[in-house]
């Protein structure tokens, strides 16, 4: 991260759908309650770490193609990192955008390698705060502490991180006044950590965050994100 600028944040936030697509998918609602309280210390934490971060609110999957494609090709050679934050409804593989589904490949994509020269060799950084299944995971009392550790490197994807609100097939928790649990607890933990501690420490301390502090609104058992996935 030495260089003159920390880079770029992205925050694509979707608090409604468009009526005819939530009516095509199924889904039960198009709103998200207390999204824009992750909105605001998303962007309370990364302005203060020195991004120049850009929101969009509902923005269509045209939009998000434009912007990002923007993104990709802008001058990064004075920047050290890029970080895209989607917080919306979502299912296995990817996210709601306002009038459509959008594969969270496609926004992979667009950075890698050829796409994106510039960020090449720098951390890219995804958060993804949606759901991704429709199973509710009420979690399990932890018999003993157990640390595992996992490392895949592919090339092309070797600077890419992707930390996901929950397991695959699972659904995601907000709370309808303070924001979600995944990003509530992302900006908690940089806040604390983010000046002395390595960012796969603080996701560490993310998890753990999510899996003990919090209680689901569907049963009485804490953990119900016992478990989420950093990739």
């Amino acid at each position: 991260m030495n260089y003159p600028e920390k880079g770029v944040c992205v925050i694509i936030n979707m608090d409604k759908l468009d009526p005819e697509l939530i009516s095509k998918e199924g889904l039960k609602t198009g709103e998200r309650p207390g999204t824009n309280k992750d909105v605001e210390s998303l962007h309370e934490v990364f302005k203060n770490f020195g991004f120049q971060v850009k929101i969009e609110n509902n923005p269509t999957a045209a939009k998000i193609s434009e912007l990002l494609k923007g993104v990709a090709e802008d001058d990064h050679s004075q920047r050290g990192c890029f970080v895209c934050v989607v917080l919306g409804h979502g299912k296995d593989g990817g996210f709601y955008c306002y009038d459509d589904f959008m594969d969270e490949e496609y926004l992979f994509n667009l950075f890698k390698g050829e796409n994106c020269k510039q960020l090449v060799g720098k951390p890219k950084l995804f958060f993804i705060q949606a759901c991704r299944g429709d199973t509710s995971d009420y979690g399990v009392t932890p018999y003993a502490s157990i640390a595992t550790t996992s490392s895949c490197k592919i090339p092309v994807e070797a600077d890419f991180l992707c930390h996901y609100s929950t397991c695959q097939g699972y659904v995601s928790w907000r709370n309808l006044s303070y924001g979600s649990w995944f990003i509530q607890s992302l900006c908690d933990m940089l806040k604390k950590y983010g000046k002395k501690n390595d960012l796969m420490q603080i996701l560490t301390r993310v998890n753990h965050k999510v899996a003990f502090e919090y209680e689901s609104s569907h049963g009485k058992q804490r953990n119900a994100l016992y478990c989420q996935q950093t990739y």
